[in-house]
């Protein structure tokens, strides 16, 4: 799981802030996927970032293989943001 939330925060290069991307990744190396993958979703949100149908539908698969209790708010909103082709909106 902990190399998927890498690659899926990843997936944002471009489209999220460089560095906020990175230092939510590094959450991982520290034991904390859940709140690595809370803050890629939360700046996703905050920035308005395009996000893919694909995209989408993995953020929902690693928040329900997480179990997580928080974070379906950031869900719902980065919902509202899904556009047909993401790289044409960067």
């Amino acid at each position: 799981m902990r190399e998927g939330i890498k690659t899926f925060g990843a997936r944002f290069a471009g489209r999220v802030n460089a560095e906020k991307l990175r230092f939510a990744i590094e959450y991982v190396d520290f034991g904390e996927s859940g709140l690595a993958f809370e803050t890629i979703c939360d700046y996703i949100v905050e920035e308005d970032a395009p996000i893919s149908e694909e995209e989408y539908r993995l953020a929902v698969d690693i928040f329900h293989q997480m179990k997580m209790k928080w974070g379906a708010g950031s869900l719902e909103d980065m919902k509202a943001l899904i556009v047909k082709d993401p790289g044409a909106e960067a």
